[in-house]
């Protein structure tokens, strides 16, 4: 036997390996190991031979269900054209339009292709199907991207603790032979407790079964959305209730603000002397959501330079005043007694602390006489400010 080789094998080197095995039986000293090496060969071939198998019965089945959809569409059409002394359906104008339009597509006659109508079902309405788009069409969802500038930690418990310095030692001057005096550096800590955040969304079986799209896959992508959406909602302005405590609603932080010289609004010194309020060392930039970057665009300072200043060229981004900026939708709107800017070092001041793992529930029982499926994923998370000084907030007055 010829030696084969995993994508060239030919019948031929099949049957010479039968051949070569029914041979080997035959003889008075059987080589076994000859005879196994055979077998291992014609099993591997039966192993191809059977995906062809298979293969071959799905085309053949292919074709007798489109056979049996011709012969369908045949009594259909015959069906629809016996009406009283009506000639035969296959000497009907329509039949012969569409007998063409099977035949040579586009390159039928034009009078041919007026006869196929869409608007009546009777027409060639009912020969036609609409077509799904391969991508759903989503609505953007905004979505505060505090995580990407804050100092954000994991652990594997449910807390844990920020050890925080309050202040540091005095260093004093004393003349010659003089005692210095005792200091030292005061200590605090912030405790941040991870909360559950849980997204639940029940499905019917017929939609997993039916869908045209991959529906387990789709729940899991609004999941990660909607996570991404109340978190950062949260992380802005949450009340820390069983959720984050955001930096706009921290009374710290509030307790620092400066109020804006406008009414109602402010003007662009106060965005500038916005900058003056945080202690140097850090390294802040804004945050604002989009109607209030509008607002800033058009904001000149006394000298009548604008603000807002285009990046130059290469990865450097736009600026105000010098200093970059991010859109956070979740921001405050420009109003009376409202904290529409935040300015300050988000790395130092906030932090947001994420528990290791996911939990992901497909419930199959509960609703399981009306065949509907819930899924259910939480994840725990938690954001707090750490450091009040490094964040300062504009506020509108009336």
């Amino acid at each position: 036997m010829s030696e084969p080789t995993e994508n060239n094998t030919s019948a031929q080197q099949v049957m010479e390996a039968v051949t070569e095995l029914r041979e080997e039986f035959k003889k008075s000293t059987v080589d076994f190991e000859k005879i196994d090496r055979i077998e291992k060969f014609l099993e591997t071939q039966e192993a191809k031979n059977q995906e062809l198998v298979v293969e071959k019965k799905k085309a053949e089945k292919s074709v007798e269900e489109i056979k049996e959809r011709m012969d369908a569409l045949e009594v259909e059409l015959a069906r629809a054209g016996k009406s009283g002394n009506e000639k035969n359906y296959k000497d009907t104008e329509e039949y012969k339009a569409m007998n063409a339009y099977c035949k040579l597509g586009e390159r039928m006659e034009s009078e041919q292709k007026q006869l196929l109508r869409t608007d009546s079902d009777t027409a060639g309405g009912f020969l036609t199907t609409t077509e799904l788009d391969s991508e759903i069409t989503k609505k953007i969802t905004e979505i505060s991207a505090i995580r990407s500038v804050a100092r954000v930690r994991t652990l594997a418990s449910k807390a844990m603790e920020v050890p925080v310095r309050d202040t540091i030692p005095t260093a004093t001057y004393e003349g010659e032979a003089e005692t210095s005096t005792d200091s030292v550096s005061s200590y605090s800590s912030e405790t941040l407790n991870t909360f559950a955040q849980t997204f639940s969304s029940p499905v019917t079986m017929d939609m997993l079964m039916d869908a045209e799209f991959d529906m387990e896959s789709e729940i899991m992508g609004d999941a990660g959305e909607a996570f991404a959406q109340g978190e950062g909602l949260n992380f802005v302005n949450g009340d820390g209730v069983k959720k984050p405590a955001g930096f706009v609603a921290d009374s710290r932080v509030q307790a620092g603000a400066r109020d804006g010289s406008g009414s109602s609004t402010f003007t662009a010194d106060d965005v500038i002397l916005l900058t003056g309020d945080l202690k140097v060392g850090y390294n802040p930039m804004y945050i604002f959501n989009r109607q209030t970057l509008a607002f800033i665009r058009t904001l000149k300072s006394t000298d009548g330079q604008f603000l807002w200043l285009p990046g130059l060229n290469g990865p450097v981004a736009n600026t105000i005043n010098g200093f970059p900026y991010l859109i956070a939708q979740d921001m405050p709107a420009i109003a009376t007694d409202a904290f529409p800017i935040a300015f300050g070092d988000f790395q130092k001041g906030y932090t947001i602390v994420d528990r290791t793992g996911m939990s992901v529930v497909r419930d199959e029982f509960t609703e399981k006489r009306r065949r509907i499926i819930e899924f259910t994923i939480s994840r725990w998370n938690y954001g707090q400010v750490t450091l009040p000084e490094a964040i300062t907030l504009l506020k509108t007055v009336s």
